[in-house]
Order: C-alpha cells, then sequence, then structure tokens
C-alpha cells in the first residue's frame, strides 16, 4: 500500500487550486451554498423534516388555510409531486386537509396545533443555525448580503430569466 504524505509540492499545488476556485464568485456561491445546505440539511433531519416539508410548513404558518395548488405554487413545488409531501406531513399529524366550503371537490390546507409548535421550533433553529453561520459577519454585512442575495433571487426566479 503505497501512502502520499503531504509534503510542500502538495501543499503549494492545494494552495494554487484553491486561490484560483477563491476567485470565481460562481464558485464561492456554490460552495457556502452548499455547506449552508448540509448543516441546514442536518438541522432539518434532527427534526424529521426534509426540505420540502419545511416550505410547505413555513408557509403555511402565516395563513389559515390555503389551497393545495395554492401552497405548492409557494413552495415550488409541482402540485401532483406535492401530494407525498402532504400526505406525510398529515401522518406525522401537522397539517390537516379539510372540504373546501367554496368547493367541495377541493381541499384545503392548515396546521393543526402540533404543525403551529413545530413551526415556532423550526423558526428558532433556523434563526440560531442563522446566527451561527453568519457570525464573522457584523450587522451591516448581514444586510448587505441579504440585500444581494434577495436582489439574485429576484433574477434567478423572474420568468424573464428562465
Amino acid at each position: 500500500m503505497l501512502i502520499l504524505g503531504y509534503d510542500g509540492a502538495v501543499a503549494q499545488e492545494h494552495a494554487e487550486t484553491e486561490q484560483f476556485l477563491l476567485g470565481s464568485t460562481g464558485y464561492l456561491l456554490a460552495r457556502v451554498g452548499m455547506e449552508a445546505r448540509r448543516a441546514w440539511g442536518q438541522m432539518l433531519g434532527g427534526l424529521g423534516l426534509t426540505p420540502h416539508q419545511f416550505g410547505m410548513l413555513m408557509a403555511l404558518a402565516p395563513l389559515t388555510a390555503t389551497s393545495q395548488q395554492q401552497l405548492s405554487r409557494a413552495v415550488g413545488v409541482d402540485p401532483r409531486n406535492a401530494v407525498p409531501i402532504i400526505d406525510a406531513l398529515q401522518h406525522r399529524g401537522l397539517l390537516q386537509r379539510r372540504p373546501d366550503p367554496a368547493d367541495r371537490r377541493r381541499h384545503t390546507i392548515a396546521l393543526t396545533p402540533a404543525g403551529q409548535a413545530m413551526t415556532g421550533q423550526l423558526r428558532q433553529s433556523g434563526e440560531e443555525l442563522e446566527d451561527w453561520f453568519l457570525d464573522s459577519l457584523t450587522d451591516a454585512e448581514r444586510a448587505g448580503l441579504h440585500a444581494t442575495l434577495t436582489k439574485l433571487y429576484a433574477t434567478v426566479t423572474s420568468a424573464a430569466y428562465r
């Protein structure tokens, strides 16, 4: 078995590669996003949730009730793909389907008391994770980053971009 040592030549090559990569904004966006997704996924996994389930719960939090189509649109999930996500959350007792009083062929979706408690826990855990992740930034840098990301989000989610 051959064991390679981490000598000066390898260290120099690594430093040059890292410098090259850190010069790319696209690489930095992708890498920081990957690390944020990893940490966020671990937090959600600890609560037994997936990112899509998180999105559905948090989108429902400020609402009394909504339709499956409206909820799907809000979180960016095709309505046909939303059914198993909604089923799983309903099975856990976090949301409920009720007949739509305006149209009996449709159902509205609303959080249960357990779902409301879960969204509170998700907000708190999310804030703690965000504080940890952005710890090295000043308040002004955080505000600037948020403004920049909001602008980029508006661009990539616009109809003109697609």
